[in-house]
């Protein structure tokens, strides 16, 4: 029976007719079962809402101790503001012809429309600027072990009288441990590359650019020869350039095993960790000096082009606002130079984009019969003029025309009615002056502009709380309006 405490009752009333069903699952067959006259969506949305509770408590106690107390009035007009809010959006759907109104996505039960929904960008963090501090140390740390294994290399491919020759002699060892001391035998068992055990069939060498000790499965040979170009292309000389070309020959600098040529030419045994290092210094050396078709130049002349436009284009967009304003500190002759410093890089691109055009026509320095090469080649050309094409139409877009001898003069008209009436502002602001009986002469205006920026700052000095400030701008304040007033009588 339904117990009645007052205005309030307790159990599983139906929010239709108001029936203690005892239990919510007797609730929600007598809801589906009587009360079938309601719109789907509301039966949808109710019978979802009862899934919700259902899931959360544990048990049909927990339910019902939390249902005592429930005023019958307020848990009424809850699933009646609820049935209002489905029926709402249950027309919005039938009355609507767009797909996305403001519920949809939140109604749709379509599988397929998680992937058609707009995803938003949520929190995110750079870390280039760390990954530029922790590049720029390993590019020093790169930089500094290179330049001491090119000076020691120097030292060691040396051939004069003072210096021992190459080979297994004590003066030898003693001029290279002089370089670079070696680590002693005794205390070093295994291999600093493989980590090999030394042994009977594994003997210990030195590297003689950094003194480690490595087996010989881990050396590198290295000649003279290509040690001193190497170290020529690091110092700026007559012959650098000859010295560029014969490492451009080159497959390799370093080899695995001793080099025996012809004229049994000395050599060096390093670690694999300085041919590594030596290895990516040639890299770049032969990267550096790879013969660039013309097509590249073109282009790099595109872009140091566009970089001039861009860079004049911002002094030309403050010369046009500042005339435009009515400012007479730029002439128009300041915005027509200027404008013709635009024009030069604007034609620059123009025409250096059409002789691409040409290239893409007859595809030099490749071989007629490598047809593929041509047409990547005449495509490359084409998207670099097409490139070009639209940065013109950006400029042509962003870039105003130098303004009329009418239109500044209509706007110096225009920003003196605004000064004019500025001032006549803060003159009714001045106090011991009648502003209305008041000309405004030539005298008065520097009195004028001054005390209106006197009040502009007395402003920011009160929004920022330095109150000594604004006592000194009201005394000056006091001083202007004092000197107005001597103006004025005169």
């Amino acid at each position: 029976m339904l117990q009645t405490i007052g205005d309030t009752r307790e159990g599983f009333l139906c929010p239709q007719c108001h029936q203690d069903m005892g239990n919510l699952e007797m609730l929600q067959v007598h809801f589906q079962n009587v009360h079938m006259k309601q719109s789907s969506t509301v039966v949808k949305g109710i019978s979802l809402l009862f899934e919700f509770v259902s899931s959360t408590m544990s048990n049909a106690e927990q339910v019902n101790k939390l249902s005592i107390g429930l005023n019958s009035k307020y848990f009424l007009g809850l699933f009646s503001f609820a049935k209002q809010k489905l029926k709402s959006v249950q027309n919005n759907f039938q009355n609507s012809n767009e797909p996305s109104k403001i519920y949809s996505q939140y109604f749709s039960f379509d599988l397929h429309d998680y992937h058609s929904k707009k995803q938003y960008m949520g929190f995110t963090r750079s870390h280039y600027t760390y990954f530029q501090i922790v590049r720029k140390d390993k590019l020093h740390e790169i930089y500094t072990k290179t330049q001491q294994l090119l000076l020691r290399l120097e030292l060691l491919t040396n051939i004069n009288e003072q210096i021992p020759p190459n080979g297994n002699t004590k003066e030898r060892r003693k001029y290279e441990q002089g370089i670079i001391p070696w680590m002693e035998d005794s205390v070093v068992s295994i291999c600093s590359s493989c980590s090999a055990s030394f042994g009977f069939s594994r003997r210990k060498h030195h590297c003689r650019l950094d003194g480690l000790v490595i087996c010989n499965q881990c050396s590198r040979f290295i000649l003279f020869s290509i040690a001193r170009r190497i170290v020529d292309s690091n110092t700026s000389s007559t012959n650098n350039s000859f010295t560029i070309q014969q490492l451009m020959n080159l497959k390799t600098i370093t080899s695995s095993t001793i080099i025996n040529n012809a004229s049994n030419e000395d050599h060096l045994r390093i670690c694999m960790s300085c041919a590594r290092c030596l290895q990516n210094y040639y890299r770049q050396i032969f990267f550096k000096n790879i013969p660039k078709d013309e097509i590249f130049h073109y282009y790099e002349n595109i872009i140091q082009a566009k970089k001039e436009y861009t860079q004049v284009q911002l002094t030309y967009v403050a010369i046009i606002d500042s005339i435009l304003s009515g400012n007479t500190k730029y002439q128009i002759k300041d915005a027509q130079q200027v404008y013709r410093q635009l024009s030069v890089s604007y034609e620059k691109i123009d025409s250096t984009s059409k002789k691409l055009v040409a290239f893409a026509d007859k595809c030099p320095n490749i071989d007629e019969n490598d047809i593929s090469s041509k047409a990547r080649y005449a495509t490359l050309c084409r998207n670099i003029r097409m490139y070009a094409v639209q940065v013109l139409q950006n400029f042509s877009l962003s870039t105003r025309r130098v303004p009329t001898e009418d239109e500044i003069k209509q706007a110096r008209d225009a920003k003196q009615r605004s000064d004019n009436e500025l001032m006549g502002k803060v003159i009714l602001s001045i106090p011991g002056i009648n502003g209305k009986t008041l000309e405004l002469s030539e005298e008065l205006k520097p009195f004028i502009q001054q005390y209106y920026q006197v009040v502009q700052y007395m402003q920011q000095a009160k929004l920022a709380g330095r109150d000594d400030e604004v006592k000194l701008l009201e005394s000056n304040l006091e001083e202007l309006a004092q000197a107005m007033r001597v103006v004025h009588q005169n």
